[in-house]
Formats: structure tokens, C-alpha cells, sequence
């Protein structure tokens, strides 16, 4: 008969192990669905360049974003952001923003912090202040960061860079 010691010994370990599997799973079931969830986010924000929808962008975005690009590091407020997506709604009317490539997701393994990289085309009919009307048509490519506080993603940091087709 083997020693009832070695028994609880190997019982208790496979409990564990058993266990950690288990959580690990969970984890992995519980990035999934925040990735799901980051990438919900960039669907409503194609949906609100199209709606010129500007209070559906800020829903997502911190008190304080820092921005990334050409070359310089930017501290924007939200009102900050409010103001540059007004004043582009303003003049643009979206033909397209679509992705070239599948957005790639990432989350952290507490669930608590995200990225997500993006690259799409993004054509408009900008109207200038004269009434003129130009067609643009540009990749944008951009890796945005993101905390999730009390429930709700919200975009930190987005560093940025635009080009032509």
C-alpha cells in the first residue's frame, strides 16, 4: 500500500496544477474578450468619422492624451482633442476609412492595460473655407494605448503617421 503521505502529496499537486491551468485559461479568456472589446472601440470610431460624431470619439479618450507625431510629443486635453476633430468633421466629408490591414490587438495579462495598431485608407472631399473642394486620399497608420478605468477603455497615448497611398 503506498504511503497515504506520497498520495496527498501527489493529489495536492495535481489540484494545483489543475488549478493554474484553469486560471491561465481564464486570463487568456479574459484578453480575448478585452481585445474584442478594444476592437469594438475602433469600429464606433470609423462610425463616427462617417457621422461627423465628435462626442463619440471623446467617449473613449483620457482627460489628458499624449500625442505622437512629427517628431514631437504633444500633452492634449480633451478639449484639445475636441477641438482638432471639429475643426476636420468640419471640412471633410468621409468617402472611406477602412482598414488595409486587420488592426492587431493586444492586452495586458491583468486585463487593465491595452494597444492596438491600425492602419487604414482614408479618402475625403475636404471643403476649404472659400467653398473649394479638394479629394484626399491617404494611409494612416497609428498605435494607440489604452487604460481600462472603472470598466470603460480610454485611449492614453496615440502615436501617428500619415502618408499617400
Amino acid at each position: 500500500m503506498p504511503d497515504p503521505r506520497y498520495v496527498s502529496s501527489r493529489l495536492l499537486l495535481g489540484i494545483v496544477l489543475l488549478t493554474s491551468l484553469n486560471m491561465a485559461g481564464q486570463q487568456s479568456q479574459a484578453q480575448r474578450q478585452a481585445e474584442a472589446e478594444l476592437l469594438s472601440l475602433h469600429t464606433e470610431e470609423r462610425r463616427a468619422h462617417f457621422d461627423h460624431d465628435v462626442q463619440a470619439l471623446l467617449a473613449h479618450v483620457a482627460p489628458e492624451v499624449m500625442d505622437v507625431r512629427d517628431g514631437r510629443v504633444n500633452h492634449m486635453s480633451r478639449e484639445d482633442v475636441r477641438a482638432r476633430f471639429r475643426a476636420y468633421f468640419k471640412r471633410a466629408e468621409f468617402s472611406a476609412w477602412d482598414d488595409i490591414d486587420p488592426p492587431i490587438v493586444r492586452v495586458s495579462s491583468d486585463g487593465k492595460m491595452g494597444w492596438m495598431i491600425v492602419r487604414v485608407r482614408i479618402a475625403y472631399t475636404e471643403t476649404d473655407a472659400s467653398g473649394g473642394k479638394t479629394k484626399q486620399d491617404s494611409v494612416g497608420a497609428w498605435m494607440s494605448a489604452y487604460e481600462k478605468l472603472n470598466g470603460n477603455w480610454i485611449m492614453t497615448a496615440v502615436t501617428s503617421t500619415f502618408g499617400g497611398n
